[in-house]
């Protein structure tokens, strides 16, 4: 039977169960809205979102398609991230035009074909390309020339992830704990509690990754889960200014350090590094670092290996929605490697989902298609 609510619990507007990329956007999205928002999370050094090199890129894969609703996407990421590092007086989000090199002269005539066109512009041109010969891209195996784009922009998740944390702490409204939604949280009529952090919620939303696979909330939440491998190395590569597509992708750090990325693995379900996958992920991404430069290639010094299990979902649209039975408990999930770009315009439509009553985008809904059951 349900409870009223007790009044021996703090009362929140939103509890946030996870602080990844998703739970983190659902905490600065509510803080702009007034909202008093609580954050449960335990620092897993090897989630995603902390192994994720935070790429926003307009322009992806073989077909140069406009990443899916990217100008609504990159409107609220960019707002959101300013926003965070205002109120932190932190810098994690860094906005630089892209390079992306041609793999085939099919490659550049598709590129002309597709954005010489006026008809492929955003209506209000926010999206800029410029064309790049040989030429002008002599330190990078380029035969075929490239293209700058932007906007184009990177988040440094694990300092995002970390200011998010720390501003809730000095509030006391993080819960550095694991928790098991099932036992440790009551629905009653009016909100959700949680005896044993003492709190009662109006909104609960579930943003753990993959480690929702274990909670029977959403037991039916049709992830389907993929590797991702990362490198970090050391190299005299002064060429590399801003980050590159290619064959993978470069990513400029501090002290001459780079990104190498990223693998992305369906049938590997474990992030040991010295497991086959992990050996043969590091051979590609070192295989790749390779492939951007002509012959030698800077030699470099391994620094680190990093892999992670990205919560993707069957059709790489992200899962967003309310429990059949309780509509004030939602989740968000699924946004695979596009988190750092979808999770702040994800979170405000949640949000006005649980406010206001908006409908979520159909397209979005965790709901839309009924998962196959193994």
């Amino acid at each position: 039977m349900k409870s009223e609510p007790n009044s021996n619990l703090i009362s929140l507007d939103l509890l946030v169960v996870g602080g990844g990329l998703a739970g983190s956007a659902m905490v600065w999205q509510a803080v702009r809205r007034g909202l008093k928002v609580a954050l449960v999370d335990q620092i897993k050094p090897e989630s995603s979102s902390r192994v994720a090199a935070g790429l926003v890129t307009p322009i992806t894969g073989s077909r140069l398609a406009l990443s899916w609703r990217f100008e609504e996407f990159y409107r609220e990421a960019d707002a959101l991230y300013r926003f965070a590092q205002n109120q932190q007086c932190s810098t994690f989000w860094y906005v630089l035009p892209a390079l992306r090199i041609f793999s085939s002269e099919q490659e550049r005539r598709l590129f002309e074909e597709r954005w010489a066109r006026p008809e492929y512009l955003t209506p209000n041109d926010d999206l800029h390309v410029r064309v790049l010969t040989a030429d002008e891209l002599t330190n990078f195996r380029a035969p075929h020339g490239g293209f700058l784009m932007s906007p184009a922009a990177r988040l440094s998740t694990q300092p995002y992830i970390d200011s998010t944390r720390r501003m809730l702490d000095a509030e006391g409204l993080l819960f550095d704990c694991l928790i098991d939604p099932q036992r440790d949280m009551i629905p009653n009529a009016d909100a959700f509690e949680f005896p044993s952090l003492k709190v009662q919620s109006r909104y609960v939303c579930l943003a753990q990754g993959i480690e929702a696979r274990s909670n029977p909330w959403f037991d039916t939440l049709p992830l389907h889960p993929a590797r991702g491998d990362i490198l970090r190395v050391a190299a005299n590569a002064a060429q590399v200014e801003q980050v590159v597509h290619g064959d993978g992708w470069l990513v400029p750090l501090s002290n001459c350090e780079f990104l190498v990325g990223a693998t992305y693995a369906r049938d590997a379900q474990a992030c040991l590094i010295e497991s086959a996958s992990g050996i043969e992920a590091r051979a590609e991404l070192l295989r790749r670092w390779n492939s951007f430069f002509n012959a030698p290639a800077p030699p470099i010094e391994l620094v680190s290996q990093r892999a992670a299990i990205r919560p993707a979902s069957y059709d790489r649209h992200p899962l967003v929605g309310s429990h059949p039975k309780y509509p004030k408990l939602c989740c968000l999930n699924g946004l695979g490697s596009k988190g750092s770009l979808m999770a702040p315009r994800l979170a405000n439509q949640l949000l006005d989902f649980l406010q206001l009553g908006t409908p979520i985008d159909q397209t979005l809904d965790w709901t839309r298609r009924e998962p196959k059951r193994t």
